[in-house]
């Protein structure tokens, strides 16, 4: 890896995406460097967004959160895999009705979308909804599973929002995540969700279309060599990989997905914008 040629390749992009948790912050605490950072790359011109495939909460409460650690946090800055979960619904004209497996926070943001989230009572085989959409679903129960399980029995399109298999916690837990039900959900029918978080084409789609910039000319920072580097270096990103969360130098000499750039943590990248 040549440092000095690849630090160019990022000084060159026109936006830079940053994940969140692990590259900005640790569960709830921010890293010193994160906040003169984001506000450096809003100030050198730069286009400026956040990704999560974390769709346990709602997109107020991430706006809520940003603000809140002294962040630049406007609306169009934030990107969800749950937003591109409603642009391929939309596409594909899947709604308005569907049956979501995600909990009230979810809901809520489905709905501001136009969509209608069908209880369980609220279908028949007759009648089913047009899609399933699989989310991180913290009020999971077994009567959303036993329902869920009887519509893929129909055939019915088949989403999740991202497949991450664990949600980092603070003080370095985790938690299961969307993954792990799409693992139980395949046991019992032997289906596979449609994934519309990173690493997907959906989620590069999503990111170039608000960047309004050819991919080589968007950063993308994150701590996951699975999601974040596997995307940026799959769709011609600069992938930036930061050591500040799951990921140490060890495990990244190790993976088949390598980055254009390590770093210790985002400060280090300071510097390069100019």
């Amino acid at each position: 890896m040549d440092k000095e040629k690849n630090l160019h390749l990022f000084s060159q992009c026109s936006a830079v995406v940053c994940d969140l948790d692990g590259t900005l912050y640790l569960g709830g605490v921010p890293f010193s460097d994160s906040a003169p950072f984001l506000k450096a790359v809003v100030a050198s011109g730069r286009r400026l967004f956040y990704f999560t495939n974390n769709t346990s909460r709602s997109r107020n409460s991430y706006l809520d959160k940003l603000a809140r650690f002294g962040f630049p946090a406007a609306d169009e800055m934030l990107i969800t895999a749950a937003d591109c979960t409603f642009q391929y619904l939309q596409q594909q004209h899947l709604g308005p009705e569907i049956y979501l497996i995600g909990n009230s926070d979810l809901q809520r943001d489905f709905h501001d979308h136009g969509f209608r989230c069908l209880a369980p009572t609220a279908w028949n085989q007759e009648n089913p909804p047009r899609a399933l959409v699989l989310g991180f679903d913290t009020e999971l129960n077994y009567e959303k599973i036993k329902i869920g399980y009887q519509l893929l029995m129909q055939d019915i399109p088949y989403i999740a929002t991202h497949a991450d298999l664990l949600c980092p916690m603070n003080h370095g837990t985790f938690v299961p995540d969307a993954g792990c039900f799409i693992e139980l959900f395949a046991a019992a029918s032997g289906r596979r969700p449609l994934v519309m978080g990173k690493p997907s084409r959906f989620a590069a789609q999503t990111i170039s279309d608000r960047a309004q910039s050819v991919n080589e000319r968007i950063a993308f920072i994150g701590d996951r060599l699975y999601t974040d580097i596997r995307m940026a270096e799959r769709f011609n990103m600069v992938g930036v990989l930061v050591l500040s969360g799951e990921t140490s130098e060890k495990m990244a000499a190790a993976s088949p997905d390598q980055p254009k750039l390590v770093v210790n943590g985002i400060g280090d990248l300071m510097d390069a914008l100019g």
